[in-house]
């Protein structure tokens, strides 16, 4: 799911508009907002992406925070529509093309913020570009880790590019949330793994924290779990590493390098 602020509406994006409709009710009923609208977004199909970020700019002329909070795990390897390796597509090319679909209305809006949900694996992942279209031989855990590595490399990568728009572009760990995440795994594993891993509420504690930063305390180009800032994987420090990968992931989607 995809969340976005505009003025005082929030935007809810997903691909089931059945879950969609029941979490809004519930959010309605326990704060008594009804400034919530719904969108239809398939993370997996680029065509979705842009069809979802052309009717948000058409109603909403501003974004103040761009909440990308889609992560998929998948234990056998699945080839997208538009021919991408299923995790990468999902957890970072279409948060990506998303984001930058939507620049317009974060720029109406400056001083915004773009906050990416990303996971600590990403300090285990390897970057195997040929992997991206489909990999030699798959491990569901080897893809989420580089999904996430290519997710932390992509947004800092955008925070240095926009450092002069007044947008923040931050990522975070959530911690170990007992969600849908953890559907893939068999129900023995499931069974120990849901007593360990922390509430959905106390995972959103750091997004919370950063979406309710003011302006003159926002940062940007930041990696934060617990509320606090932490270190990535070295890589994200590497602006060559970056910039080879921004450029390829443009290229997939058709884009110009530049901003």
């Amino acid at each position: 799911m995809e969340l976005a602020r505009a003025g005082n509406r929030i935007v809810m994006a997903n691909r089931n508009r059945d879950k969609s409709e029941a979490l809004k009710a519930e959010i309605v009923g326990a704060s008594g907002n009804n400034n919530i609208e719904l969108l239809d977004l398939d993370l997996a199909s680029l065509e979705s992406v842009r069809l979802c970020a052309h009717a948000f700019k058409a109603k909403y002329g501003t974004l103040d925070i761009l909440l990308n909070n889609a992560g998929l795990m998948s234990p056998t390897e699945v080839i997208t529509e538009d021919g991408y390796e299923l995790q990468f597509a999902v957890n970072a090319l279409a948060q990506f093309e998303l984001t930058l679909e939507l620049l317009p209305a974060l720029e109406a809006a400056a001083p915004s913020q773009v906050i990416f949900i990303t996971s600590m694996m990403h300090k285990f992942g390897k970057l195997n570009t040929d992997s991206f279209t489909g990999w030699k031989k798959y491990s569901g855990g080897a893809s989420y880790s580089q999904s996430k590595l290519v997710m932390m490399l992509l947004a800092r990568e955008l925070a240095e590019r926009l450092a002069d728009r007044n947008i923040g572009v931050n990522t975070l760990h959530p911690g170990a949330v007992n969600t849908g995440i953890l559907d893939s795994y068999s129900k023995p594993a499931q069974f120990f793994l849901r007593k360990l891993f922390i509430s959905p509420e106390k995972g959103a504690k750091t997004s919370l924290y950063l979406a309710g930063l003011t302006p003159g305390a926002m940062p940007t180009g930041k990696y934060f779990i617990s509320e606090k800032e932490a270190r990535p994987h070295n890589m994200v420090e590497d602006a060559a590493a970056r910039e080879k990968l921004w450029d390829s992931c443009c290229g997939f989607l058709n884009r110009d390098v530049a901003l």
